[in-house]
C-alpha cells in the first residue's frame, strides 16, 4: 500500500519535506491553463474525496493514468473545469462526517450520484467554493469565516468556529509571486491523520487563540510553519492506494 498526497505544484520546499517525512509520496497537480492562474493547480479545484473515493477532474484523471496511478477508488468525473466561476467548482465539495456541503446546482453528476447512493446528508450553500470556504477539523467540526455557512453547518449539528474574515491569506500566481487576490481559510488548512496543518504562520490570523483552543479540544495536534506567509494551496488530499 502507498500513501499519496495530492498537492499544489507551487508548495514550498519546507512544506513538501514535512509531507515526505509523514511518509507520503507527493503528487503535484499539473498547472491547468483553462482556469485563472491563482487556482490553476489547486487541489480542491481538481479533486474531491468522499468517503474512500477520490473523484478527479477528467484532465487530471488521464494524467494520473499515464503516470501509472490507477486504482478503483480513483474515479473520473465528467465535467472538465474551465473559465471562471461557476465552471471551476464542480469538484469543490466538502465532507464533514456524514455531511457533504456544496452548491449542488454545479456538482459534477458522477459525484452527486455517489452521494445519493451512499445516503449522505446534502447541505446546500450558495458559495460554490465550498471546500475553499470550510476548513474541516474533525468528523464533526470546522472553521469558517462566513457567518451564513457557519449557521448552515450549526443547523446540521456541526461544531463550528467562525473567525473574522480579515485573514491575511496569500494566493500565488503562475510565476510563484503573491497575487492581489486573497485566499480562503479552507485552502490554507489541512487535516491529515491527527494533525491540523496550517500552510504558514498562525500569527497571520488574529483569532489565533480561539483556533488553538478549538483544535486542542478535539485532541488534535496543530502544525504551523513559523515566519512564513499563510498560503491557500487549495488544501491537500491524502489517500492510501494499492497500485
Amino acid at each position: 500500500m502507498n500513501k499519496f498526497i495530492f498537492m499544489d505544484n507551487r508548495m514550498r520546499e519546507f512544506e513538501r519535506n514535512y509531507l515526505k517525512n509523514m511518509g507520503y509520496e507527493l503528487i503535484e497537480i499539473p498547472t491547468n491553463k483553462n482556469i485563472y492562474n491563482e487556482i490553476s493547480s489547486h487541489v480542491d479545484i481538481f479533486v474531491t474525496k468522499i468517503n474512500d473515493k477520490l473523484f478527479v477532474e477528467p484532465t487530471l484523471y488521464h494524467w494520473l493514468q499515464k503516470k501509472g496511478i490507477n486504482n478503483k477508488n480513483i474515479i473520473s468525473g465528467c465535467f472538465s473545469v474551465k473559465g471562471k466561476y461557476p465552471f471551476d467548482i464542480p469538484y469543490n465539495l466538502c465532507q464533514i462526517g456524514n455531511n457533504v456541503i456544496h452548491n449542488f446546482k454545479y456538482t459534477d453528476p458522477i459525484i452527486l450520484d455517489y452521494i445519493n447512493e451512499q445516503g449522505l446528508n446534502k447541505i446546500n450553500i450558495n458559495q460554490g467554493y465550498s471546500n475553499c470556504s470550510i476548513a474541516v477539523i474533525s468528523e464533526n467540526s470546522a472553521i469558517v469565516t462566513d457567518k451564513k455557512i457557519a449557521k448552515k453547518l450549526e443547523n446540521n449539528n456541526i461544531d463550528v468556529l467562525c473567525i473574522s474574515k480579515k485573514v491575511d491569506i496569500k494566493l500565488l500566481t503562475d510565476l510563484n509571486e503573491y497575487s492581489n487576490m486573497k485566499g480562503f481559510i479552507g485552502g490554507c488548512i489541512s487535516r491529515l491523520q491527527n494533525k491540523v496543518i496550517f500552510w504558514g504562520d498562525l500569527n497571520n490570523i488574529k483569532d489565533k487563540k480561539n483556533i488553538i483552543e478549538f483544535i486542542d479540544k478535539k485532541n488534535l495536534e496543530l502544525i504551523e510553519f513559523k515566519k512564513s506567509e499563510l498560503i491557500d494551496y487549495g488544501g491537500v488530499v491524502g489517500i492510501i492506494l494499492k497500485l
